[in-house]
């Protein structure tokens, strides 16, 4: 099967798949991003990803408890979305709606 066909065939696979990693390391280019230009809060990527994460960090922050700083709240987004697709993952193994490894 190739490359076309095995992500035609598991769409519903690979789709949330790769939106969920797009998203976690967009959070984490945020966190690099945040250290290099903190000093230079007109630097236009940094807003660009700022503007990208917030919603993200929105939800977060509503399922996140309290006691946790918001400074904790980005490691905590990539935490919840790295569980979130490692559950995706496991669901489709359950239930055998998983590309197979081999040819």
């Amino acid at each position: 099967m190739s490359v076309a066909e095995n992500f035609f065939t598991y769409w519903y696979f690979h789709i949330p798949n790769f939106i969920l990693a797009a998203l976690i390391y967009t959070l984490i280019g945020r966190y690099l991003l945040g250290l290099l230009f903190s000093k230079k809060p007109e630097a236009v990527i940094l807003r660009v990803f700022e503007s990208i994460t917030d919603p993200i960090l929105k939800v977060v922050r509503f399922i996140t408890p309290a006691v946790v700083p918001n400074g904790l709240v980005l490691v905590f987004a990539v935490a919840w979305l790295m569980a979130a697709r490692m559950f995706w993952f496991l669901t489709c193994v359950a239930a055998g709606m998983s590309p197979s490894v081999g040819v």
